[in-house]
């Protein structure tokens, strides 16, 4: 114990019976009723006080305030991540379903493909589509569609979930390696490469995020548990 929190806590015991004193005397007696003793104490009690509150501030680190930093002064907060993750929505998860059957049927239509494992086997399916060249250029919402497909067998390859991310330029599907900050957003890993006039190449796609998602896998678990 600090020398300052020993003297607080000696002088609050002593004031404390004074200062409650003058207060009933106050309460039963005029002003002009009350000891000219009693009246120099008050002055005292509070210069005593007021020191063994500065002190015990001091001995907890407090700062100590003037009026006018007080009124301007920054309580800390939590920090911001930037980002806020929740579960999909029932209106996301109806979209994605919507998209999932379109692309069942693209793939069966157009490709003769009527089964997919959901697989990095099924890699091969995905570059036919493409080097067909059976999506156009502004079918973004198609590709889109392609993506959602693709992040689903990211999920079943290395055990992701999807989730609703949300930051300052809005809301968007993302996978999330359990409640880590690591993220992976497929639904746009296709329409974005065309959007930009880019070779897509599945495989090298596929191998860039799985080397990716290895990384923060080792990472979160050499991490101490949040």
């Amino acid at each position: 114990m600090s020398h300052s929190t020993s003297l607080s806590l000696t002088i609050l015991p002593l004031t404390l019976p004074i200062v409650r004193n003058i207060r009933l005397s106050s309460t039963r007696l005029s002003s002009t009723q009350l000891s000219r003793t009693q009246l120099s104490l008050v002055p005292l009690c509070v210069m005593l006080m007021s020191f063994a509150l500065q002190s015990q501030a001091e001995a907890i680190d407090v700062p100590i305030l003037s009026p006018e930093q007080l009124e301007n002064y920054q309580f800390p907060t939590e920090p911001d991540t930037g980002y806020q993750i929740e579960a999909l929505s029932f209106g996301q998860i109806h979209v994605m379903d919507k998209q999932r059957e379109d692309i069942k049927t693209l793939f069966a239509r157009r490709l003769r493909v009527l089964s997919m494992k959901g697989m990095q086997s099924d890699l091969p399916y995905f570059q036919a589509l493409i080097d067909q060249r059976i999506l156009r250029l502004e079918q973004t919402e198609e590709w889109q569609a392609l993506g959602v497909v693709f992040g689903d067998l990211l999920v079943n390859e290395f055990g992701l979930q999807w989730v609703s991310y949300e930051d300052e330029l809005g809301a968007s599907k993302a996978l999330r390696w359990r409640t880590t900050d690591n993220f992976v957003f497929p639904v746009t890993v296709f329409s974005k490469r065309v959007q930009f006039r880019e070779q897509i190449k599945v495989a090298e796609i596929y191998s860039a995020l799985e080397a990716e998602i290895n990384r923060f896998k080792r990472m979160s678990l050499n991490s101490p548990p949040q």
